[in-house]
């Protein structure tokens, strides 16, 4: 047996530190020994901590102490306001760690699909961190990018849906490091997947080394288990079936027989060919898929049939494969009702005119047995960890899609192809889901979701974008391509636009600036439920007494509402309380609703 030397070695500490323990302990006891007490629980903690993983230096962020005195709040532009019916979407524009954050009290466990494409940190300075590029020269590059992307994965995970993924882009420059922080993040039994996109359709010959021709994509699920929903069937895969026989749909020819008779001996047994009258068996060690009843069900499609004992109980065994004695006995076989001659007639004109039976017969009905598969019950096409171009476009074609949109100009130097995030909307979204993108850089996954919902009747998914503003990103691509597609594509889409703001919190407490938090409390409830409070049949925000009692007292007439939003110095009665309650609405007190456990 090998020796695991880090264990014998954090052994070896852990006892060294309860040696000091205890000779602390048995000294004069002050303010000193406690601190020392403190200091040991500390460094017994880290020996005790991770056994294996990820490694890196961890660093604040200059949002990270800005979070640390603020909360941070929106602020909607309502000049960008995009009324065009359908879904209600949302742009915020400000660093996603906010965003994010924000997002936890509006938003926890109800995204079902999170797509990101962070910075791929390549040194090339396409990362900034705390307004800084960071390049080659860096000795804490890694260490600054995984510290960036943990925080903001860790909250993500929170915001995830228990059905939810979330799919992240990324090339061989920090792939291993994130693989092995979402392990860590996600668990490494919810990772489904690496997904190689073949990112080009041209590879140069001037070249050197080894050509980049894909790019990863990890997928990761809130809970084990997760299941991909399948693709649309191809014309390809389509062209395999047939309908020789006008049954009710096209079918293919399947097996029918399963492995491991053994352990299924009451489905071996023998049929009687209704065309030819002799004696089928399942292969050595097979036997058949469906029980006996459903057999003899689908042979009376020929003819009529019945169960008889054979006391073939040595052909059963030897297929089997167990000594005669043990096989199970009293195993009756399906067999003509009449004889031969009487029956063959009957199951030819079924051969000759059709639709035969589930279980048919080859080589022109004299030859073995086979099963119906119909294509209506087999079903999309499962999703493999290799996407093609052809099948979910390149980056030349993204670059195409946004210079058409921008006239001529290509305003982001690496957007993602429409198809490519349609085919994530397809198989890990469902039609009312919340789609979110916070590193939504030209608005790809947006655009991709109005693009589907338009092409899929029965979609009506919503999307959540969050970027900064560097270079005037949010404001002069990404809203501006959303705007210009909504309108040229004619899509039922609305979108609101919001700014993280932040309030001072530090050296107050929540009942100071409680007040504040109110002025931003319509964005937070716009958001979290998917609307346009103006006007809005069914969900209210009432901040004063007056608001309050004129709602309850024409409260009949208001028979829509389901959830209000009461400000923190409303007080109800009890009686008031009974009738809304009565009436199945929803009270929500704000700010504390979104805030409150911010109070220290």
């Amino acid at each position: 047996m090998s020796t695991n030397v880090s264990k014998q070695k954090r052994d070896e500490l852990i006892a060294k530190i309860g040696a000091i323990r205890h000779f602390i302990s048995s000294a004069p006891q002050d303010e000193n020994t406690g601190n020392l007490l403190t200091y040991l629980a500390e460094l017994e903690k880290d020996v005790n901590g991770k056994k294996y993983g990820l490694v890196f230096e961890e660093h604040c962020e200059e949002i990270d102490k800005m979070l640390e005195t603020h909360t941070p709040v929106l602020n909607e532009e309502k000049d960008l306001f995009i009324s065009n019916g359908g879904q209600m979407n949302f742009l915020m524009e400000g660093d996603n760690l906010a965003s994010l954050t924000i997002l936890e009290k509006t938003h926890k466990g109800k995204i079902d699909l999170i797509y990101i494409d962070p910075p791929y940190n390549t040194g090339n300075k396409d990362f900034i961190y705390d307004d800084a590029f960071v390049d080659k020269t860096d000795l804490f590059s890694h260490s600054k990018w995984l510290s960036f992307m943990s925080e903001r994965l860790l909250i993500a995970k929170r915001l995830l849906s228990k059905n939810g993924a979330i799919f992240i882009s990324i090339d061989d420059k920090e792939e291993a490091g994130l693989k092995l922080l979402c392990d860590s993040i996600f668990g490494e039994n919810c990772f489904a997947a690496n997904i190689s996109w073949q990112r080009t359709y041209s590879i140069r010959n001037d070249s050197k080394g080894i050509p980049l021709e894909v790019e990863h994509i990890l997928v990761y699920s809130k809970q084990e288990n997760w299941q991909p929903n399948k693709l649309p069937r191809t014309a390809k895969m389509n062209a395999s079936y047939k309908n020789p026989d006008g049954d009710r749909c096209a079918w293919m020819s399947g097996s029918p027989i399963a492995s491991d008779a053994k352990t299924h001996q009451g489905m071996v047994y023998g049929i009687q060919h209704p065309l030819t009258g002799k004696m089928l068996y399942p292969n050595h060690t097979a036997h058949w898929r469906y029980s006996q009843e459903q057999m003899l069900e689908y042979m009376n499609g020929w003819c009529g049939y019945k169960l008889e004992d054979l006391h073939d109980d040595e052909k059963r065994a030897e297929i089997c494969g167990v000594p005669v004695e043990e096989v199970r006995k009293n195993v009756k076989a399906i067999v003509l009702e009449k004889p031969f001659e009487q029956s063959y007639p009957i199951a030819k004109k079924v051969f000759d005119n059709g639709p035969w039976p589930r279980f048919y017969f080859t080589s022109g009905g004299k030859g073995g047995i086979r099963r119906k598969v119909y294509a209506d019950s087999v079903g999309g096409r499962i999703t493999t960890n290799y996407w093609m171009y052809d099948e979910v476009g390149h980056t030349d074609e993204a670059k195409k899609e946004l210079k058409s949109i921008f006239e001529g100009n290509i305003p982001f130097d690496t957007p993602k192809p429409i198809r490519l995030l349609e085919r994530i909307l397809q198989i890990a979204s469902n039609n009312d889901s919340i789609v979110l993108d916070f590193f939504a850089g030209s608005g790809s996954t947006g655009h991709a979701v109005m693009n589907y919902n338009k092409a899929n009747l029965n979609s009506n998914r919503r999307f959540i974008l969050c970027t900064n503003n560097e270079n005037n990103i949010c404001r002069n691509v990404t809203y501006e391509r959303l705007k210009r597609v909504i309108h040229k594509e004619s899509y039922g889409a609305s979108l609101k636009y919001y700014k993280v703001v932040y309030v001072p919190v530090s050296d107050r407490l929540y009942y100071e600036y409680a007040d504040e938090l109110l002025n931003y409390v319509r964005e937070l409830v716009e958001l979290e439920n998917g609307i346009h409070i103006k006007g809005n049949p069914e969900v209210l925000i009432i901040l004063t007494e007056e608001e309050f009692d004129e709602f309850m007292e024409h409260i009949d007439e208001h028979t829509k509402y389901h959830k209000l939003y009461l400000g923190h110095d409303i007080l109800m009665d009890a009686q008031q309380a009974q009738i809304l309650k009565d009436r199945n609405i929803t009270i929500n007190i704000i700010p504390d609703y979104y805030d409150k456990e911010l109070e220290v």
